[in-house]
C-alpha cells in the first residue's frame, strides 16, 4: 500500500463550539511540507483552559493554562509526527487582544505547534525571531495575513 502523499491532520474539537477546522488543517500541512514532512500524522486537540492547564501541569510542571502545547512523536517510521493541544478559550482572548479573527489565531497557534513538531524551538530571543519569521512565511503560504510581532500575549511576557 502506498503511503499518503500529504500529511494527515486529525482535529478533535472538544469545545462544544462550532469552529472552522479546515484552516487549522491547511496551516499545519503547509508548515509540515515546508519542512520536508510530505507524509505523516498530526493529531490536534481543541480544548478549553481547564484541560490544557492539566496537560501543562502534567507535561511541563506549569500549573496554568496556556495557548498551545506540542508533543513531538517518537520518530519511528510510520509513527505519528506528534500531537498539538490548543485552548480555544485562550486563543479567543488572544485574538481579541490582537484584534484578529479566532480563525487566524487558531491558524497561527497550529503553525506554532507544527513548527515545534519539526524541531524548531523558541527558548531564546534568536530562536523566537526565527520561529516568528517562519510562522509568517507559513501563514502567507497558507493564505493567512502576516503578523510579524506574533507571540503569546497573556503570559505576562512569557512566550509559548
Amino acid at each position: 500500500m502506498e503511503p499518503p502523499s500529504n500529511p494527515t491532520v486529525t482535529v478533535l474539537n472538544n469545545t462544544g463550539r462550532r469552529l472552522l477546522l479546515e484552516p487549522i488543517r491547511r496551516a499545519i500541512k503547509v508548515a509540515l511540507k515546508r519542512h520536508g514532512r510530505e507524509t505523516g500524522l498530526v493529531n490536534v486537540l481543541l480544548t478549553g483552559d481547564e484541560e490544557i492547564q492539566s496537560l501543562n501541569k502534567r507535561f511541563r510542571s506549569v500549573d496554568e493554562p496556556t495557548d498551545v502545547l506540542s508533543f513531538p512523536g517518537d520518530g519511528f517510521p510510520n509513527a505519528p509526527l506528534g500531537d498539538i493541544a490548543i485552548s480555544v478559550a485562550y486563543a479567543d482572548r488572544q485574538a481579541a487582544a490582537r484584534r484578529v479573527s479566532l480563525t487566524q489565531e487558531l491558524a497561527y497557534l497550529s503553525i506554532h505547534g507544527a513548527l515545534h513538531l519539526v524541531g524548531m524551538n523558541d527558548e531564546t530571543e534568536k530562536e523566537r525571531a526565527a520561529m516568528v519569521a517562519e510562522m509568517n512565511s507559513v501563514a502567507i503560504a497558507a493564505g493567512f495575513k502576516p503578523d510579524t510581532n506574533w507571540h503569546s500575549l497573556l503570559h505576562g511576557g512569557a512566550r509559548a
